[in-house]
């Protein structure tokens, strides 16, 4: 690897290092990160226990407890029982949890195409398929290194 890759990589970790922050401080101002993730998990891989979600979302098992009895509160989470194991229950969004998450994800796409409505069509087309790739490859990357004997580095 050279020194202008180097230079590449750098200039593009400061942007998305930028972006995130930019993203974060967005979502601290329409609701709550922590609950956001818990909803969009359970959407997309149906209903699962506290240690699912924790695990998932990358935080410990209080924590997510702590968000699904807000959510099971306002009633966007609801408690069903396990059919594998009649002590323990499984948690599932509730059709308002589901239109909360819809909302906040047209949103997100509007404030996206406000954001691409002077790039060309192609730029955008381009940008998507680069990101999304970046977003794999850092993915793969990161299981490269949780696979490395010894445990974590």
């Amino acid at each position: 690897m050279g020194e202008e890759d180097l230079l590449v990589a750098d200039r593009i970790a400061q942007e998305v290092g930028e972006l995130s922050r930019i993203v974060t401080s967005l979502r601290r101002h329409r609701g709550d990160i922590a609950v956001t993730h818990v909803l969009v998990h359970l959407i997309e891989q149906g209903p699962q226990r506290v240690s699912a979600i924790a695990d998932a979302v990358g935080t410990d098992q209080s924590t997510v407890s702590r968000k699904v009895a807000e959510l099971v509160a306002a009633g966007l989470v609801e408690r069903r029982p396990d059919p594998l194991d009649g002590r323990a229950h499984l948690l599932a969004v509730t059709p308002a949890g589901a239109q909360l998450c819809e909302h906040g994800r047209r949103k997100r796409v509007e404030l996206v195409a406000s954001v691409l409505a002077g790039w060309p069509v192609d730029s955008r087309r381009r940008l998507a398929e680069l990101l999304g790739r970046f977003a794999d490859d850092v993915l793969d990357a990161g299981r490269r290194v949780s696979r490395r004997p010894g445990g974590e580095n």
